[in-house]
């Protein structure tokens, strides 16, 4: 499946909120300094999906590399498919806006956490095909 556009967009949870953004996913695993749950507009926090704290820590005080970092989170996301997934077909209807108070989006988890859900819109294709996307599932259907 190839795109047009970018389904899936990087913002800054402090930026101004717009109708272009869709929906909304704050991916980060604590509160951003100095705001309230309340004053954050989003519309799911998707805390599952972000580092581990001792991996975001290590990144914080420079311990590992950027690349370092990386390859360690690409392996906690492995772990979480379905909820990548459930982003994909979320961004198969609507645009997704992943936000988050990192003040480098570009090196940051996000790029990486985006990849992902691109990796899982494409692999997943929901829909695309005439083909029953798992026969056991569906054999009394055929």
């Amino acid at each position: 499946m190839e795109f047009n556009y970018d389904p899936i967009k990087l913002k800054r949870i402090y930026e101004e909120k717009h109708k272009k953004d869709g929906i909304r996913l704050f991916a980060d695993r604590i509160l951003p300094r100095g705001l309230k749950k309340s004053e954050l507009e989003y519309d799911e926090w998707i805390k599952q999906l972000c580092p581990s704290a001792s991996l975001r820590k290590k990144w914080h005080r420079k311990e590992i590399s950027y690349s370092q970092f990386s390859e360690h989170y690409d392996k906690e996301l492995d772990s979480q498919q379905y909820k990548i997934d459930c982003i994909a077909e979320m961004a198969k209807k609507n645009s997704v806006t992943l936000l988050s108070a990192v003040k480098d989006l570009e090196i940051s988890h996000l790029p990486i956490l985006k990849k992902h859900i691109l990796l899982a819109l494409e692999e997943n294709s929901f829909g695309n095909s005439n083909e029953y996307s798992s026969p056991v599932c569906y054999e009394n259907l055929q």
